[in-house]
């Protein structure tokens, strides 16, 4: 059996989808290219993942906000059975509210209610290198930690999340900290969720804070640790292969 995967490009995303790192024949990539959307249902019902990748949000420009159709198209794809596999990093949604558009509009699907605008600084046991690579070694169980030691998640913000059955795949430290990109302050955080799965009626969305984790030329993206086991399986869960 084969699966197709549409990744958005529409919307200023800035993260890139690594399909070269499948490693499998079964995946067919298309793309939504930047000149193109917006997002329709009758584009997506021919597709089983839509990957939106790290929006670069901004209130000056509009296309990386989200109209009411598009909301309805996707609401509707992963309703009847589609995957959402949606990524953030540094700096979040960037304070949009929802109604100018922003990827908070999705909550219902994915679960987040909030992109937090800032970056993640772990303690030296929980990073790698440099404090904003966040190292996780305590995984919940689930078949996309199955066979998962340790995921490392370069330049990653937190969520706030709804309280309806939502499941949070990876926590901070108690100690973390996080810098706010609206006044360069740090605070204590402490345990807050990085990485949440959500089922959505008949379909189910990932969604995860950082982006670079998905890098193929980077010491910390999919080289480092599992991550690109973590990849794969989320891609099959996405998929129901697992």
């Amino acid at each position: 059996m084969s699966y197709r995967i549409i990744v958005d490009l529409s919307h200023r995303e800035k993260a890139e989808f690594p399909e070269f790192s499948l490693g499998e024949d079964i995946y067919e990539i298309d793309y939504i290219d930047k000149n193109e959307g917006p997002i329709d249902f009758e584009t997506l019902e021919d597709y089983d993942v839509l990957f939106i990748g790290n929006i670069n949000q901004s209130l000056e420009k509009k296309k990386g906000q989200f109209t009411p159709d598009e909301l309805m198209a996707i609401k509707r794809f992963v309703g009847e059975g589609g995957g959402l596999f949606l990524t953030s990093g540094e700096g979040g949604d960037k304070d949009i509210p929802m109604k100018n558009g922003s990827i908070r509009v999705l909550y219902k699907v994915t679960g987040v209610k909030r992109f937090w605008n800032g970056v993640l600084y772990e303690t030296s046991s929980n990073f790698l290198v440099k404090k904003h690579n966040l190292l996780f070694t305590d995984l919940h169980t689930h078949p996309i930690t199955k066979g998962i030691s340790e995921v490392v998640l370069p330049n990653c913000t937190f969520f706030s999340i709804t309280e309806e059955d939502v499941d949070d795949l990876m926590l901070t430290s108690e100690k973390a900290e996080f810098k706010y990109h609206t006044d360069d302050s740090i605070d204590q955080i402490g345990t807050v969720p990085v990485c949440v799965i959500n089922e959505f009626y008949t379909g189910r969305a990932f969604t995860i804070g950082s982006s670079d984790f998905l890098l193929e030329d980077n010491d910390f993206g999919l080289d480092a640790g599992d991550n690109l086991k973590f990849f794969q399986n989320i891609i099959k869960w996405l998929c129901f292969e697992i």
